[in-house]
């Protein structure tokens, strides 16, 4: 089984450097790899192995024997995956987040990766974006923070020195001491209570001190929920540039705040969404704004006015098209008619929202919206000037249908790269397209995919790359590729027979704890 690739990120020639070549970033598990599309072949690639230290040959505090136990422990440390790519916008250096909540950047010196710095965040980060001064990082984590980062870090802070921001610690014990708890079984009268008891009272020492961070970290914004996506956006209000941080959450919030230093200041909230919101996508150019997440519709918003300006359906887009393996989610009978198209729209989760390239009518050049939903092998496609007119009559949608589910989407040039599901041995992992819109006046709205063959032969190279540590399993690989629905509010949560607090029926909602 070949191991797909989870992230993708492209490379072009930028105004500053209009010569430069394009390039192609892929990470396939705990690897990085960049292909020269000029070339046609891998140029550079990193993996964790490069970043760690050498241990010494002698241990000066030791005697001269040589750490064999710490050795063998590092060796056998399974490598984190790459979760989350992008790059500064003038494409000198690349950010990359494993998930062992590390923030690595990279610069791109003569074609070739080189690892520059690497800072663990307390909470694993979620969304990632470099702003367009290629001096800071944004980041927001599952625990609900937005922070800044600088993208060159400053020197570690010397020892006995005050960090700019540490987390918060436990009282320093010499020691381990046990734990007792001040309520015992005589002052404990309710049930859930005693239950909360006997986990203190099996709690043996207390937790190990937090080390404090040692980088420069500032917060922008928090959320009282999990952060699910992050966006930066530049508007021009009255001659002058304003910049703002759009954020959302798995309580269906969507918040604009101002840009550093004024985060904290809220200037409004898009509401509407009935389940989480997983992705955002602002349509360059204007000040719209499309979301997703855990219903079965796209919402469209005027971002800076706050209102929604419609919505468009993907669960009957789905159901007429009969897109392939949409059979878990909804059943047809023999007449083709929809039998449970509720159960369709409860599963239907958005993972990918893109803006790409396409070709109008009149050869001039236009843009398009992809979306992509977690486990169906095809891609939604809707120009980007459809969004406008969403009041009063909702747009079409095309379907890209795939072999596999699209994980991640690239723009390279006038064309767009999709990188699938793909783990059978000699299936492409990622394909290249073309878009325009469908020639005739009946096909008005509608879009034309076709196969890019040009520059799939220059990504013959990494279609065919093989990884020594391919052989993962596929729960691993579903875990690493397919999150999205798992942000699903579960309900059952109490005992069976007992009702909660606040549903009488026995079935309240709990939301899971956000992840670390």
């Amino acid at each position: 089984m070949q191991r797909p690739y989870q992230c993708l990120a492209a490379i072009g020639p930028t105004p500053r450097n209009p010569t430069s070549n394009f390039h192609l970033l892929a990470a396939c598990g705990p690897r990085l790899l960049l292909l020269s599309l000029d070339e046609g072949g891998i140029v550079s690639e990193w993996s964790p192995a490069d970043a760690v230290a050498e241990v010494p040959e002698d241990d000066e505090d030791g005697g001269g024997e040589r750490p064999k136990k710490k050795q063998k422990t590092a060796a056998q440390a399974k490598p984190a995956n790459i979760i989350k790519l992008t790059t500064s916008c003038n494409e000198q250096y690349v950010v990359a987040v494993t998930d062992d909540k590390c923030v690595r950047v990279f610069s791109l010196v003569d074609g070739k990766l080189r690892e520059i710095s690497q800072r663990c965040m307390p909470k694993r980060p979620c969304a990632i974006q470099v702003l367009p001064d290629n001096t800071t990082i944004i980041c927001g984590d599952k625990f609900g923070d937005v922070y800044s980062l600088p993208l060159h870090p400053e020197p570690a802070l010397e020892a006995g020195a005050e960090p700019s921001v540490a987390t918060e610690t436990t009282p320093e014990i010499k020691g381990k001491q046990a734990f007792k708890p001040s309520a015992t079984n005589l002052t404990v009268h309710t049930q859930r209570n005693r239950k909360s008891l006997e986990a203190q009272m099996a709690q043996k020492a207390f937790s190990a001190k937090k080390e404090p961070l040692k980088f420069d970290r500032k917060v922008l914004l928090g959320h009282v929920s999990m952060l699910t996506d992050v966006a930066y956006a530049i508007r021009n209000v009255d001659g002058a540039e304003r910049r703002y941080i759009i954020t959302a959450d798995r309580d269906e919030h969507i918040r604009i705040s101002r840009g550093p230093p004024q985060s904290h200041i809220i200037e409004g909230y898009c509401l509407g969404h009935k389940e989480f919101v997983s992705k955002l996508c602002i349509v360059p150019g204007t000040d719209l704004l499309v979301s997703g997440g855990g219903e079965s519709e796209l919402y469209v918003w005027d971002w800076a006015a706050f209102t929604l300006k419609g919505t468009i359906s993907l669960c009957d887009a789905a159901l007429s098209m009969r897109v392939p393996g949409m059979n878990e989610l909804s059943k047809l009978d023999s007449n083709g008619s929809v039998q449970d198209s509720i159960s369709a729209k409860k599963d239907i989760a958005v993972s990918g929202l893109w803006v790409v390239p396409c070709q109008a009518q009149d050869d001039t050049k236009e843009a398009a919206l992809l979306v992509a939903v977690e486990r169906v092998p095809g891609l939604y496609v809707l120009p980007t000037s459809k969004l406008h007119v969403v009041d009063g009559k909702e747009p079409g949608l095309t379907l890209l249908n795939l072999d596999h589910p699209p994980i991640d989407v690239a723009c390279i040039g006038d064309s767009f790269v999709v990188t699938l599901d793909a783990r059978e041995e000699g299936q492409d992992r990622i394909r290249a397209f073309k878009m325009r819109h469908a020639p005739g006046p009946t096909q008005a709205g509608s879009m034309e995919c076709t196969r890019d063959e040009e520059l799939e032969e220059k990504l013959r190279c990494i279609n065919t790359h093989a990884v020594t540590d391919s052989g993962a399993e596929a729960k691993a690989l579903d875990d690493l590729l397919y999150g999205v629905a798992n942000l699903r509010k579960r309900r059952g949560w109490v005992e069976p027979g007992k009702a909660g607090d606040d549903d009488p029926d026995g079935e309240a909602g709990a939301e899971d704890v956000a992840e670390d």
